[in-house]
């Protein structure tokens, strides 16, 4: 019986990574691909590669509100 583990493969990629990270912090909109790419070859020796994308998102970003600003608590 062969077993598919495509889809439990996704969590591990970087960009997903640094999507999810962003998500936790309400900033997932500031994300795309290409200034993925462009932080991705800056941090190429970072120790946790995903962390230090997701760092430079909100540095570059500092001014987008956050996702929760727009909910009333």
């Amino acid at each position: 019986m062969k077993k598919s583990i495509e889809g439990k493969a996704t969590a591990f990629k970087p960009s997903e990574q640094v999507l999810s990270i962003l998500h936790d912090k309400g900033l997932s909109k500031i994300f795309n691909y290409t200034d993925y790419e462009y932080f991705k070859k800056q941090c190429k020796g970072a120790f946790n590669l995903a962390q230090a994308i997701a760092e430079m998102f909100i540095e570059y970003n500092c001014d987008t509100q956050s996702d929760f600003s727009e909910y009333v608590f």
